[in-house]
């Protein structure tokens, strides 16, 4: 049981180099050329911040399930927010 929290938690960490190398030899195509590659920094931080999140709420005894649960929720949560204070603090700064 152990072993198999442990992959559950550094599956999407441990892809980010499998997708990084899809993305540099043009398996997946999103169009931008190049700048495909900067797709790989929402992924870095989603899968860190599940990562972390799923090793809490290990630490807090929750069931498998549910500790997938609310630290895919978490993380999803954490990106948007991130993505939500980048969208709003230029406006605030250039008036």
């Amino acid at each position: 049981m152990f072993i198999f929290r442990l992959i559950l938690s550094i599956v999407p960490l441990a892809l980010t180099p499998l997708l990084g190398f899809l993305i540099a030899e043009g398996y997946l195509n999103f169009g931008g050329g190049e700048k495909d590659l900067f797709l790989l920094i929402p992924w870095m931080v989603w899968s860190l911040v599940y990562f972390v999140l799923f090793l809490i709420l290990w630490r807090r005894k929750f069931s498998i399930k549910k500790g997938c649960d609310y630290a895919a929720v978490g993380a999803t949560g954490a990106l948007a927010l991130i993505y939500g204070v980048i969208l709003i603090w230029p406006g605030g700064i250039l008036g």
